[in-house]
């Protein structure tokens, strides 16, 4: 008597299971792009295999619409932790409860995975008063590898802060004068600044400010240099006067702006010099003299910014 079931009926489901574990887009295996467990396992870099196995599984979800045998193999727990195994998306070492049955889902998004990263490389943000730097060799570090043999890029968060200088200048109102203000920082980037005075002005203080923002490195230290003279030749001192000398650290809050100076005039209070207590007559200034060698402060908290300041006339 004549059979009915075909040649294809009478193949065994285990045979049509292993033909569909053998369908599968996996990853060309390079020296750095997986890691050796045993002779015959091994693990992907996850970034990488996971497109192909969300491609597998595209496949296979087309295939199981050929027939209901089909779809019931391709629908069975039992099969999808098969799969997880033959495509190294499970280690043989990695074992699930018995009642676990997702591992269809488990197939193409298995935060059990050894390269499996919760933090996604391209959410990093950075804060507005911060800078960074990416570099692909660490320098000044040794070299780091990852599992798969890749040189791991770095990032270098740091504060860049603006270095800002700033001195009030002001002449005598009934004699010329000029002033020289010069900044010699550490990495060799100097600033410099003239300016002279009439005779018969308004006897205003001027406040004049540099920011410098546009260092590769921080400077180490900052030589300041404030020189000035009457422009009349009298006897004494006339020449310009300079107070409230400073050098602070601004957060940098605009990378597109460049190195600049600026001058205010401080416009004076007489209304409250009357109420001031008497102060003491002009004394000799008794600053140690210039050597020409910068004087380093270790116990400062920058153990930056040293001030020579040059004789006034």
């Amino acid at each position: 008597m004549a059979s009915d079931m075909s040649y294809f009926d009478r193949l065994p489901n285990e045979l049509l299971e292993q033909i569909f574990l053998s369908l599968c887009h996996l990853p060309p295996v390079t020296k750095t792009n997986h890691v050796p467990i045993t002779l015959h396992s091994l693990y992907f870099d996850y970034s990488i295999q996971q497109p192909l196995l969300k491609q597998t599984h595209t496949d296979l979800l087309s295939i199981s619409l050929v027939c209901r045998r089909f779809y019931q193999i391709l629908k069975s727990p039992a099969f999808w932790q098969q799969k997880c195994l033959h495509d190294y998306v499970l280690l043989p070492t990695q074992h699930f409860p018995t009642s676990f049955t997702p591992y269809e889902k488990l197939y193409i998004n298995n935060p059990f995975h050894p390269s499996f990263n919760l933090i996604k490389e391209n959410k990093w943000t950075k804060s507005q008063n911060t800078n960074s730097q990416v570099e692909f060799i660490p320098r000044g570090s040794n070299r780091l590898y990852d599992e798969f043999n890749r040189l791991s890029i770095c990032r270098i968060a740091c504060l860049h802060p603006i270095i800002e200088f700033s001195v009030c200048v002001a002449p005598r109102w009934d004699c010329a004068s000029e002033y020289r203000i010069c900044l010699i920082f550490s990495d060799e980037h100097r600033w410099e600044c003239e300016r002279t005075f009439p005779q018969w002005n308004d006897s205003k203080w001027h406040r004049l400010t540099y920011l410098y923002r546009h260092y590769e490195h921080f400077p180490t230290s900052v030589t300041v240099h404030l020189s000035g003279k009457d422009r009349q030749g009298w006897a004494g001192f006339y020449g310009a006067k300079f107070a409230q000398t400073r050098i602070r650290l601004l957060f940098d809050t605009d990378e597109n702006e460049s190195n600049q100076e600026n001058e205010t005039i401080i416009e004076p209070q007489i209304e409250t010099e009357i109420n001031q207590d008497p102060q003491p007559e002009p004394v000799p200034d008794n600053l140690p003299i210039d050597d020409g060698v910068v004087h380093q402060n270790s116990t400062t908290l920058y153990s930056s910014f040293n001030e020579s300041d040059s004789d006034f006339d």
